[in-house]
């Protein structure tokens, strides 16, 4: 037999047509496609067109490491358009993730086989109840998780800043639901310092993105994260009931303010972060209500403080008087008995000397008349010249000592006029002053001072400037008066609003 022989009997033995081969095939799946069937699945290439017919793949997908995954299986499948437009209704409901890749889901439907277009799954249904339990399943695990290693409630546990000016806005760069948040802080007027931290929200790449993001955000040095996001379906909100994502929120150094989708959308990050709002702008609207409640207690605190601080030194210059009256009398009390000890003293100095210099005449006298008649003659003849120098030098004595006695008695006067000079002038030195009085008046004017000292320290670290300086603005009537709310600003009238850089006037009108 020849080659072209062979060639032909090969021909007509091995080789059949297309339609032959899939008719083959589609009888050999008839027992398959015959049957309605429920598949477990993750949607993947979800496409729907516009006859509204959705076309998608059906696979199983295992995690490899970090955030991607590997299909092990796959298939075709499709929902028709009538299909599509219930399952999409049901979905919404139920308050569930609305038909997308990455859902999870089992499907309900059949293996079809067509000659042109080949195998696909028909889906016919979905089952709700099954995917709502999956949802739950998963959340409660990463409650119960979390709740193991202590992270459930940390978040929530940070002190709440006092004054968050300094924020940290995680959201998508492209959406405009920044500027919900961003512009009704821009209206209050307040010096809010809002850095964006740009981040996906959808696609599979989100997760990684956003526990970056909100990380970064953690070490910015700002007092606050908040952590919006615009509204949409279940399946668009379901990155922020990622178990990655909850973590994120959870461990952030920080205290993270929410404000995901809508008033009825709940996810798993708001029960985990600090607080968690309906819509940003509810959040841009707490945080100017604290820093304006700060305002408010710093204008009321430096008010209290100056009261106060008046009504002490009030009571510290009382005190001063009364203790200058107090020290001046004893003073003039003592500088009495001082002088009156120091002339006695002068007084019992002159009649002592005065009896010495008696006692030495007599015994010169009687000197003189016992000795030879001759000395006597000659001292007689001295006599009177001895008694004269000695009468001189007993005057000059006493003159000596009455000049001293003026000399004392004039100083003593001098410096209780002085002290008293000093009282007058409120210019005391009381550490100089020799008696246990000065330093009692001492110790008094310290204890009191004290609280004048606490009090102007107060005064200081309230310093009205220093809300100035941070943006905000004080309100004052036409006598200079602080206005601290609605009704005394109606009441009194607002003449003036003073900023940093000066004043500017206003005027109330009361509708």
């Amino acid at each position: 037999m020849d080659l072209n022989e062979s060639f032909d009997l090969f021909e007509q033995r091995d080789t059949i047509t297309v339609s032959d081969l899939c008719r083959a095939v589609g009888e050999a799946l008839s027992p398959v496609t015959g049957s309605i069937h429920r598949v477990r699945c993750t949607v993947s290439s979800a496409k729907r067109n516009q006859r509204g017919h959705i076309f998608f793949d059906m696979v199983d997908a295992m995690e490899v490491g970090g955030f991607s995954k590997s299909v092990t299986a796959k298939m075709p499948a499709v929902i028709w358009s009538a299909e599509a437009s219930v399952i999409s209704r049901q979905l919404a409901q139920r308050s569930l993730p609305s038909f997308a890749d990455d859902l999870e889901v089992v499907v309900v439907g059949k293996l079809n086989f067509h000659v042109v277009y080949g195998m696909r799954f028909q889906v016919l249904d979905l089952d709700y109840d099954a995917l709502r339990r999956d949802e739950l399943i998963k959340l409660e695990e990463i409650r119960r998780a979390l709740k193991k290693e202590g992270l459930w409630d940390r978040n929530r546990s940070l002190p709440a800043p006092y004054l968050p000016l300094k924020i940290a806005l995680v959201t998508s760069a492209s959406g405009v639901v920044k500027q919900d948040f961003i512009n009704p802080l821009l209206e209050s007027g307040l010096n809010f310092a809002v850095r964006l931290y740009p981040t996906s929200v959808a696609g599979p790449y989100a997760v990684g993105d956003l526990v970056q993001t909100l990380e970064m955000a953690g070490r910015g040095g700002h007092d606050l994260i908040v952590l919006i996001r615009g509204g949409g379906g279940a399946q668009e909100l379901s990155i922020f009931n990622e178990e990655k994502v909850v973590r994120a929120v959870a461990e952030s150094p920080l205290p993270i303010w929410c404000a995901i989708g809508h008033s009825t959308d709940s996810v798993l990050v708001n029960e985990v972060a600090s607080r968690f709002f309906d819509v940003p702008q509810s959040v841009a609207k707490e945080l100017t209500s604290l820093a304006l409640e700060y305002l408010r207690s710093i204008m009321d605190s430096a008010q209290r403080v100056a009261f106060f601080a008046s009504k002490v030194a009030e009571r510290e210059l009382e005190l001063l008087k009364r203790e200058k009256l107090r020290v001046a009398m004893a003073y003039d009390s003592f500088n009495k008995r001082l002088l009156s000890s120091l002339v006695d003293s002068l007084q019992n100095i002159r009649h002592e000397a005065s009896t010495l210099l008696s006692q030495q005449f007599h015994a010169l006298a009687i000197a003189v008349g016992t000795v030879t008649e001759s000395l006597g003659r000659e001292l007689a003849t001295h006599k009177t010249d001895i008694l004269e120098s000695l009468a001189e030098f007993r005057f000059g004595l006493l003159g000596l000592l009455r000049d001293e006695e003026a000399g004392i008695g004039r100083s003593l006067a001098e410096f209780r006029f002085g002290l008293l000079g000093l009282l007058r002038d409120e210019e005391l030195d009381v550490q100089r002053y020799p008696l246990g009085h000065g330093h009692q008046l001492l110790s008094l004017v310290e204890s009191e001072g004290r609280y004048l000292s606490a009090a102007l320290g107060n005064v200081v670290k309230r310093d009205p400037e220093e809300p100035l300086r941070a943006g905000f603005a004080m309100v004052s009537d036409a006598e200079g008066r602080w206005v601290v709310s609605a009704a005394q600003a109606v009441s009194t009238g607002v003449s003036q609003i003073r900023f940093i850089d000066g004043g500017v006037p206003v005027k109330v009108v009361e509708e």
